[in-house]
């Protein structure tokens, strides 16, 4: 015969033997289940602790000095193996723009041993060197197609050759130095500046060249005086003397004076400008000395003459 459950009887249970189960949950679960509502714990449950250990293992693993060399050893063969394939290697040099001279320094100086890697190639660095060597007023350095380094130079154009006392340098219109020459015979045609502070006055002296245009057949030079002034030296042992301030002005005003009375092919030493308004004209020693006998026979026929009265 089946048995009845007492709890659809009516009668009285044994709370031994059954014992009603709570739908609440616990102090522990609770605690748990507000835990985990906040977003600080779920993010390092999340993120924090993975990263820790993953952090931990790297540093596990690279704390090794052997697993380090393999890695960087194996880096580095992946890198080169990329960059030394074949559509990436240059192979040749154009120089543009360049003398042969120039040429030979330019390889000399550029420390580059093809074929190389376009990535092994410094393009900035390259340029510097360039522009660093004294012939060179610009340069461009680029990759072209078919693995072809062009360094396309732009030189510096010579306008003066200075003497000054370790030698003889070759000068831009700029005063930067182009070349060292071993001797004047080297400079050509170039006009020769000499002096202290020569090489920094350039550009007026240049001016004062142009200016002088109407002599060039004589014309030496320029000397810079006590880094002040200059003078106009000329064939014949002759000096122009220009004034500190406007010298271009004083050069006009002196070859204006040689066309209407032809100063320059008498025997003067100096034509000295350097008082405004006060042209000097210097003689040279035989001219004085002629002057001084003309003036002696002068006062000796005044003599005579005051004496036969």
């Amino acid at each position: 015969m089946r048995q009845i459950d007492p709890a659809f009887t009516g009668q009285p249970t044994n709370s031994k033997a059954h014992k009603a189960v709570d739908p609440a949950p616990t102090r522990w679960q609770y605690r748990m289940e507000r835990l985990w509502l906040t977003p600080m714990f779920r993010a390092m449950i999340r993120t924090g602790i993975p990263s820790f250990g993953f952090v931990f293992l790297f540093t596990w693993y690279i704390n090794d000095p052997v697993r380090i060399a393999a890695m960087i050893d194996w880096y580095e063969g992946a890198v080169s193996a990329v960059q030394d394939r074949p559509e990436f290697m240059v192979s040749l040099l154009r120089i543009e723009g360049a003398s042969e001279d120039l040429q030979d320094d330019i390889q000399e100086a550029l420390p580059i041993d093809l074929p190389l890697s376009q990535f092994r190639l410094d393009m900035g660095e390259l340029r510097s060197l360039l522009v660093d060597l004294d012939p060179v007023l610009d340069a461009e350095v680029r990759v072209k197609s078919g693995g072809v380094l062009l360094l396309r130079v732009t030189e510096r154009t010579p306008a003066v050759a200075w003497s000054y006392d370790d030698g003889i340098e070759i000068l831009d219109a700029t005063g930067q130095r182009v070349a060292t020459l071993s001797d004047i015979e080297s400079a050509g045609g170039l006009p020769l500046i000499a002096g202290e502070g020569a090489e920094k006055n350039v550009p007026e002296a240049l001016t004062l060249i142009a200016a002088a245009s109407p002599i060039n057949d004589r014309l030496i030079g320029l000397a810079r005086i006590g880094n002040r002034r200059w003078d106009v030296v000329l064939t014949g042992d002759q000096r122009i003397a220009l004034p500190e301030d406007a010298p271009a002005a004083a050069l006009d005003r002196a070859l204006a004076m040689n066309a209407a009375k032809d100063v320059l092919a008498r025997d003067v030493r100096v034509v000295d400008l350097r008082l405004p308004g006060r042209p000097i004209l210097r003689l040279s020693q035989p001219a004085r000395a002629e002057l001084k006998r003309l003036q002696d026979l002068e006062r000796l026929s005044l003599v005579n003459t005051e004496g036969t009265q």
